[in-house]
């Protein structure tokens, strides 16, 4: 019998695997294109975290800069565990999970492991930052200090739970505004102690508060039924699974924009709606069948209606076409490779190849349409370097 941990691990493991179906081709490709330029970047990222981790065992750092490098990696990890929520904390199932004999030390250490694997690359500069310490000790004393206050505040926010967060937020800020002295490492440590108790008052019977579910007004029902509820299930059942997706593309347009400021050669015939295309085709092509089959699936009966059908139809269609074509509408104005116009045809074209062969359910196009992206995008990429 599964336990409760394994439970939440298979779950993590299947949202992120959905999620993030045919995107990885997409990523191999323009790794392969961007090779040695997006490599430079992401060491000159981690390098930069982790210089500024070091500040905070520095004698000669000052409180504003202490103040500013816990801000940013309060921020990145929130931003990273707000993305994962859903993979990570199982919200929705909260309610089941709380009628079922689990003890809040379970749920306890199941959100906190997820929630550290939630913060991902973060662990890199972590690393780097270990590695090159003069003193490895005292250093993983004030990371590991700021990790579970950062994570106490994360959770506490995530859960809903108002007044622990506002305790483990204060015991942050606390640890951050300790400037160099004698007491520097007692009050570090009580402030990490006072965000655990709040965060874990938070997992006992009652600390949580009750929410109520706010009823829709008239204009959000008719929005539902005109759509034929496929807002409704964008907003709510598939809503990380969209952020995720829009999250790709917008992660692929600022990096092209990124590589566009930091290049040493000339950059006149930059491309970057070949970036966003492939990425927007791979993203969203699967979109249109997975509202139809999600929507079938918990609403069979209401099939056979036509009006139900053609509505369902339509914006199950019209939203992920409309959401390629802002992608592409947004990146052009940054290309510089003078065929921004047959980029975007190709990969229309592929995406329009693409969302047929999912709404037929055609095995080989879960293969065929990341291999064929990939394709593409090499070799138009080639042809804007060879001219």
């Amino acid at each position: 019998m599964p336990t409760y941990q394994a439970l939440r691990n298979s779950h993590f493991r299947i949202t992120l695997k959905s999620w993030f179906r045919g995107l990885d081709k997409a990523f191999i490709a323009i790794v392969a294109v961007l090779q040695f330029i997006l490599t430079a970047i992401v060491v000159m990222v981690v390098y930069g975290l982790a210089q500024a981790l070091s500040l905070l065992q520095a004698e000669s750092t000052g409180r504003w800069d202490r103040l500013l490098v816990v801000a940013a990696w309060q921020g990145i990890s929130f931003i990273l565990l707000r993305a994962l929520r859903e993979a990570a904390l199982m919200p929705r199932a909260r309610a089941f999970f709380d009628a079922l004999p689990v003890s809040a030390a379970q749920k306890f250490q199941a959100d906190s492991r997820l929630a550290l694997l939630g913060y991902s690359f973060l662990w890199l500069p972590v690393g780097w930052c270990l590695f090159t310490a003069a003193t490895p000790e005292k250093t993983s004393l004030v990371l590991a200090e700021l990790v579970i206050i950062s994570l106490c505040v994360n959770l506490a926010v995530l859960r809903g739970a108002t007044r622990p967060a506002a305790l483990a937020f204060g015991a942050l800020v606390l640890f951050a505004a300790q400037d160099t002295g004698r007491w520097i490492e007692p009050v570090r440590l009580l402030a990490a102690v006072i965000a655990l108790a709040a965060l874990w008052r938070s997992y006992l019977p009652g600390g949580l508060p009750v929410r109520h579910r706010r009823s829709a007004g008239g204009f959000a029902d008719r929005l539902a039924l005109r759509s034929g509820l496929v807002i409704p299930l964008l907003t709510h059942e598939l809503r990380s699974n969209l952020a995720v997706r829009l999250g790709c593309i917008a992660a692929t347009l600022g990096a092209c924009l990124v590589l566009i400021e930091v290049r040493t050669s000339d950059a006149s015939q930059a491309s970057v709606v070949v970036f966003v295309a492939a990425v927007a085709a791979l993203g969203l092509y699967s979109l249109p069948a997975l509202c139809r089959d999600t929507l079938l699936g918990k609403l069979h009966f209401l099939a056979g209606h036509p009006a139900f059908a053609r509505r369902m139809r339509f914006a199950a269609y019209a939203i992920p076409c409309a959401l390629f074509v802002i992608a592409l509408s947004i990146a052009a104005p940054f290309d510089r490779s003078g065929t921004a116009l047959r980029d975007a045809s190709v990969f229309s074209l592929l995406f329009v190849a693409g969302v047929a062969g999912a709404r037929l359910g055609i095995p080989a196009i879960r293969w065929a349409m990341p291999l064929a992206c990939m394709i593409a995008l090499i070799i138009l990429s080639a042809m804007i370097g060879a001219q």
